[in-house]
């Protein structure tokens, strides 16, 4: 029963993954991301695989608050605060290590860290969709559903950029028509 109910989840996981990265405002994102997370790590917990990869998610979801603290502020996570979160990703994957494919969450997470210490949107997405590759295999080896939210981020994540850099684009080049 806990397999179909992890499964289930998993979808969920893919539904929060295709919308999450369509959002233009990265505290949406930000939001979205600490709900999709904490199915993730009950989609990975749920199907057996209770090792780094639900670490991660949990860790991820810490990270997002202290990420949306320093937007509120109007301030940049200090050198520590980096270095802690490698720190407790590293060490979280590694102390709940079962097999070698739990190396692609720990690398995952890395990428995540990244993606939540940017400024800009654009960036964000970038990191994400090396981290949404990393997940993507760590899912086909665990056989969950979850692997729908890996492809239709990394999809959605496609799109997004570039929908988002010609959008820019357009705005740089009204602002030259306007100034000429």
């Amino acid at each position: 029963m806990a397999y179909y109910i992890g499964q289930a989840i998993g979808i969920l996981v893919a539904i929060g993954a295709i919308v999450n990265l369509q959002l233009k405002k990265k505290q949406h994102m930000y939001l979205l991301s600490i709900v999709v997370n904490f199915l993730s790590a009950l989609n990975i917990f749920l199907l057996g695989q209770a090792g780094s990869g639900v670490v991660i998610c949990l860790v991820a979801n810490v990270q997002i608050l202290f990420a949306i603290y320093h937007d509120k502020k109007g301030t940049d996570a200090s050198l520590a605060e980096k270095i802690i979160f490698f720190v407790l990703y590293v060490a979280g994957g590694a102390l709940s290590y079962k097999t070698p494919i739990d190396v692609l969450s720990i690398v995952a997470a890395v990428f995540y860290m990244f993606a939540m210490f940017q400024k800009k949107e654009q960036n964000i997405r970038l990191f994400l969709l090396a981290n949404m590759s990393s997940w993507t295999i760590y899912y086909i080896v665990i056989k969950s559903t979850a692997i729908f939210a890996q492809i239709a981020g990394i999809i959605s994540s496609m799109i997004a950029i570039c929908r988002y850099r010609k959008a820019d684009k357009k705005d740089r080049d009204d602002f030259k028509e306007e100034n000429v």
